[in-house]
């Protein structure tokens, strides 16, 4: 499978978490550091992953406050200003994970796409801010595979 990251997305990428690249033999590291130098975030991109089941792109984040990893990325957005969310869909259900230049992370696991397509308004407030933080990588989530929605 054809990693959905180059290294322009990981300095790109890099750029908007305001990180710095580092480049590995088989993965992209974007350190998050603070205004002395300490680190405090770092984001590791492993375009092609080996797995018993086959290649994949796996998203890793370490910081102070966990480890969060999304398998099987197959897109990121640029969530202006300083975020990106990456994205790893299956046919029916999603997971992303949020990186921000504050040094935050947040994880949505196992969403069903179906919530995207109600009206917000008759959700149950519990999926409301999930429903809000996936709406803004709705183009990718709701693509059928041929691009349309």
């Amino acid at each position: 499978m054809a990693s959905p990251l180059t290294v322009r997305d990981a300095e790109r990428i890099a750029s908007v978490l305001g990180g710095q690249l580092v480049t590995g033999d088989n993965n992209w590291s974007i350190e998050q550091r603070n205004g002395s130098g300490a680190l405090e975030q770092l984001v590791t991109i492993y375009p092609h992953l080996q797995t018993p089941d086959g290649e994949l792109t796996l998203i890793a984040v370490q910081s102070r406050h966990g480890f969060l990893q999304l398998f099987g990325c197959s897109d990121y957005v640029i969530v202006e200003p300083d975020e990106v969310l990456f994205v790893a869909r299956s046919n029916e259900r999603a997971s992303c994970l949020l990186v921000g230049a504050g040094r935050t992370s947040t994880m949505y696991a196992d969403i069903p796409l179906q919530i995207l397509r109600v009206r917000i308004d008759t959700l149950d407030p519990a999926l409301l801010l999930a429903v809000m933080q996936l709406s803004l990588a709705e183009h990718v989530l709701l693509a059928e595979p041929n691009g349309s929605t």
